[in-house]
């Protein structure tokens, strides 16, 4: 009541601020002054009661390796996209095996959190999960996962249209005859995104009538790029490549430092991602397809909301057809083309 009376507002105005009440329109203006008056007044919301009243938590379950350097850039974009939506992130770890997914489902069902959002290694489809998603009706999205599952709700980078871009730009420079260079690691098989990309780059060259060249290297034989560019050398061949990760296009860097070639002139490289974010850094600065993952985590709490929104709308329509319909969603983000001196 102290609240309504600071901010001269009604009290269904204060819990509409409070509780994000439906179907109470609320203008920025009284907004900000509820929101004035709390902190005036010093006064915290019970979360425990709020939950109580609304049935929501006000918190999203983000799952995800750590330790993984594309997770902290996600972490980034979903963190921001919550707070503005008046959400908190929870911060789940991955352990091995399936306990801590389990853990994810226990802590939506304890009302813990409203939804679950999880970066998955590309070409993660595990079906047990998505059928226990579908089953309790769990708001959630999958970054990077579930490509080829139409009804589960997922956020991935445009890897295709990431090698088209690449490529117009090295021809936009006068850069012709590109050689792929495709860096594996060995562990696992190919998985779609690195098939998309180079399946872009043979469909770019049949379209110029360039020659078409993959050379695959191990990450663990960084020689092997060296070799490349020797024999390339010797060859009078255009030492012009575009790699699939930053880690080959390092390793281009020091190859062509120990071969006394220099990157920009004797040697043209570009990178389809930009996972480490050092791009700008190098000397000269490395031309990179940066994929989005800041706004891949925005898009994810956005596809979020709108589950946990209309999650009750979903479960009062009589039809399994209209349920589905609503949940065939796939959203590809393109890579940004981040420009630097190596082209």
């Amino acid at each position: 009541m102290d609240v309504a009376r600071r901010a001269g507002v009604s009290r269904s105005v204060v819990s509409a601020v409070i509780n994000g009440t439906q179907g109470i329109g609320v203008s920025r203006v009284k907004r900000e002054a509820v929101l004035k008056a709390m902190r005036e007044l010093n006064y915290h919301v019970d979360a425990g009661a709020r939950a109580m009243k609304t049935g929501r938590s006000s918190c999203v379950a983000v799952f995800g390796d750590t330790s993984n350097a594309l997770f902290l850039q996600l972490l980034e974009g979903l963190q921001q996209a919550s707070l503005r939506h008046g959400y908190h992130v929870l911060l789940v770890g991955q352990g091995s095996g399936s306990t801590s997914r389990d853990e994810l489902i226990s802590l939506y069902f304890q009302r813990r959190v409203d939804g679950i959002v999880t970066l998955d290694h590309l070409g993660y489809a595990d079906e047990a999960w998505a059928s226990s998603i579908r089953e309790h009706q769990i708001p959630f999205v999958s970054v990077e996962g579930y490509a080829g599952v139409e009804n589960i709700y997922s956020v991935i980078a445009d890897y295709y249209g990431s090698v088209r871009t690449a490529m117009a730009f090295m021809e936009s420079k006068g850069r012709a005859g590109v050689t792929y260079l495709q860096m594996e690691d060995g562990h696992g098989p190919e998985n779609w995104a690195e098939r998309a990309r180079r399946e872009a780059y043979a469909a770019f060259c049949a379209e110029r009538g360039w020659a078409y060249r993959v050379e695959k290297v191990q990450r663990q034989e960084p020689a092997q790029i060296q070799a490349v560019l020797e024999h390339d050398r010797l060859a009078g061949t255009p030492m012009v490549y575009l790699t699939n990760w930053i880690d080959a296009s390092l390793e281009v860097y020091r190859a062509a430092a120990r071969l006394d070639l220099k990157i920009g002139r004797d040697i043209a490289v570009m990178s389809s991602d930009n996972t480490y974010r050092v791009s700008s850094r190098l000397v000269p600065a490395l031309t990179v397809m940066a994929v989005p993952y800041k706004e891949m985590g925005e898009k994810a709490i956005e596809l979020l909301l709108e589950q946990i929104e209309g999650q009750e709308q979903l479960k009062s329509q009589a039809g399994e057809q209209e349920r589905t319909a609503a949940s065939l969603r796939k959203h590809w983000l393109p890579a940004r083309l981040l420009e630097g001196e190596s082209v």
